[in-house]
């Protein structure tokens, strides 16, 4: 799977593209707002110098008793007080305004950009893209994209006020000298360059520390989580998590400060000459006041006038350099989003239907069952060192029940995830009713098939949800959902708990009641019976696993009757369930070393023969 490659300026560009897309809305009001509070302060200081200038004219011949008759007579002094006064007012209403835009912006962006991100996490085909670490590293620098994406909205509004104050600014100081925005400019710009290279580098920093970062997360994740509570406890494992989050931490900060330094003292030295430069035009215009070429209000002008346009250069700066990080930290995003799995389903129109057929007339017929054909498969997981499966080949008729054995790491829970279709075999094919896995829809094959992984999912919310999710459209039917937990040995619980099918289940949620591990696999397996009338073929991967003898043997009369007239596989340790199968495939570091039901393998006194022979020798 190819991780695909941006450029800063594309990056820059679907950004922004993105954020205009997800908060057109506020973006435009605070477009809006920005032009008053960006002209508001140039506008202030201009009034300010009028008021300066026309009271030291009135104070010439010396204090004025009446300051009424004055305001009567100037009536440039009186609308510029009552203009100051006024746009500080405004000023102060839009700043509170302001404030609540933002917020409003900031969680739009935030909620819209998330969304998409978990939409394309969430309908990826290839569930590599949760175990390879390249994949994984993507995913964890696109959670701090979002996070400054968010940013990226405030910046722009940032940008455009920092533009609105610039303009103005620099027509007030060039009033008083036309060098001097000149200078300014020249002092400060070069400032956009040295942050621009501090971004870089400090991102530069956060991309090859994204899996030592990824680890410490991990390790955070083990002392926060309840599942691995009591073993940390139980062996004293405390100091060693804390040391390693420690560790993983002080190698990420210690990386980046470095690089902080480094950009400190460089932003600082330019600092410095912007500061002298804007020391040099005061001290000129000081000058020009006390020659008689500025009034007194020029240098009350300049002083607010060249502060605020060095402030919105540095804001400008600021923001550039803040783009140019935010550019390289939503990178991870569109390289997400332009992640193509390697796991493709076709489209529905051109995919092959093994479930009906359609003559002339319109009318649909059955499909001829000839089951499932495993031919010539072989599989290796992206990044590994060793195929898992190495030419395997079997079948599974109409009807049949067919058990994997084997010793651990034979290959037995991969070649179930294969005929779930959560992978594609690097070589080889799986056919069903004589078409290839690849020809079919994806979403209507794994509608025909029920499954209980080894590594069952525990779903933190009601027991109706964990036992309904296994088929939407029967979610709502209380009836149904009784019935397949009556069936898988739990249909107590729904009489126990006072809130029914609605009780929450997992220690994280409110009133959540926990259940044990035999009730979860249990819980497991009603999620796989509900979707029986749809389901053709059955995947169990080792699903007595938490269950003791006495409740597995139940658990192996269900298998019985709902494997009926269904191709079921059964992946098992317990040898006791693959002696109910039709067929036996035992399998030995990734190959098909003996195939055949329970009495013929015995017969060949084989590995299964072994197997079994060992196992039972532990009951008696």
């Amino acid at each position: 799977m190819q991780i695909p490659d941006l450029k800063p300026a594309q990056a820059m560009r679907r950004s922004l593209l993105l954020v205009v897309q997800s908060a057109p809305k506020e973006l435009a009001q605070l477009g809006l707002l920005n032009i008053g509070t960006g002209l508001g302060p140039a506008i202030a200081l201009f009034l300010g110098k009028v008021v300066i200038d026309e009271l030291s004219t009135l104070l010439k011949s010396g204090p004025v008793e009446d300051w009424r008759t004055v305001m009567n007579q100037d009536s440039i002094l009186l609308w510029a007080i009552v203009g100051s006064l006024a746009l500080r007012l405004l000023i102060e209403v839009a700043s509170t305004v302001d404030i609540l835009l933002f917020a409003a912006l900031r969680d739009r962006v935030q909620g819209v950009v998330q969304g998409r991100v978990l939409e394309k996490l969430a309908t990826f085909n290839d569930i590599a893209l949760f175990e390879r670490p390249e994949l994984l590293n993507i995913v964890e620098l696109t959670q701090r994209g979002v996070q400054r994406l968010q940013r990226l909205s405030i910046m722009i509004t940032q940008t455009l006020r920092g533009l609105f104050s610039f303009v103005p600014s620099i027509a007030l100081s060039a009033a008083l000298a036309w060098w001097i925005p000149l200078l300014l400019i020249s002092v400060t710009a070069p400032s956009v360059y040295v942050e621009i290279h501090h971004r870089r580098k400090s991102w530069r920093v956060e991309e090859t520390q994204a899996a030592a970062s990824r680890e410490k997360e991990i390790y955070a994740r083990l002392i926060r989580s309840e599942k691995y509570a009591k073993e940390i406890r139980l062996f004293s494992l405390q100091p060693i998590m804390i040391e390693r989050w420690r560790s993983l931490f002080e190698q990420v900060f210690t990386a980046m400060l470095k690089v902080r330094k480094q950009g400190a003292i460089a932003m600082g030295a330019w600092s410095f000459i912007g500061a002298v430069g804007g020391s040099f035009v005061y001290v000129y215009v000081v000058i020009g006041v006390v020659q008689g070429r500025f009034t007194l209000g020029d240098i009350a002008l300049y002083t607010g006038i060249v502060a605020q346009m060095q402030r919105s250069l540095y804001s400008l700066i600021g923001n550039i350099g803040n783009l140019y990080d935010v550019t390289l930290a939503t990178k991870p995003i569109f390289q997400l989003f332009d992640l193509q799995p390697e796991l493709i389903s076709p489209p529905k129109s051109l995919a092959a239907n093994i479930w009906q057929t359609g003559d002339a007339r319109g009318e649909h017929h059955p499909v001829k069952q000839t089951g499932i054909e495993v031919q010539d498969l072989k599989f290796e997981y992206p990044g590994g060192e060793r195929p898992i499966l190495k030419g395997v080949n079997f079948r599974i008729k109409p009807g049949e029940m067919v058990a994997l054995v084997g010793e651990n790491g034979a290959g037995k829970t991969t070649l179930g995830k294969l005929l779930c279709r959560l992978y594609d075999p690097t070589q080889g094919s799986i056919y069903w009713n004589g078409k290839d896995y690849r020809e079919l829809d994806l979403e209507a094959l794994r509608d025909r098939i029920a499954v209980v992984m080894q590594d069952y999912s525990r779903f933190p919310t009601s027991l109706r949800d964990n036992v309904g999710w296994g088929f939407q459209a029967k979610r709502d039917e209380d009836d149904a959902i009784q019935r397949v937990l009556d069936e898988a040995g739990i249909g107590k619980l729904t009489r126990e708990f006072e809130q029914g099918l609605e009780t929450p289940l997992g220690k994280e949620l409110e009133n959540g009641v926990d259940l044990s591990g035999g009730q979860w696999q249990r819980v497991a397996i009603a999620r796989a019976l509900i979707r029986l009338n749809s389901a053709e073929l059955l995947i169990f991967d080792e699903p007595t696993a938490a269950l003791d003898p006495k409740n597995e043997q139940e658990i192996y009369s269900i298998f019985r009757s709902i494997t009926r007239d269904r191709m079921a596989v059964v992946v098992s340790h317990r040898l006791a369930l693959a002696k109910m199968a039709d067929r036996i495939v035992v399998l030995e570091n990734g190959e098909v070393l003996e195939e055949g039901n329970h009495d013929e393998l015995m017969e060949k006194n084989g590995l299964y023969a072994d197997m079994f022979t060992r196992q039972a020798s532990s009951y008696v």
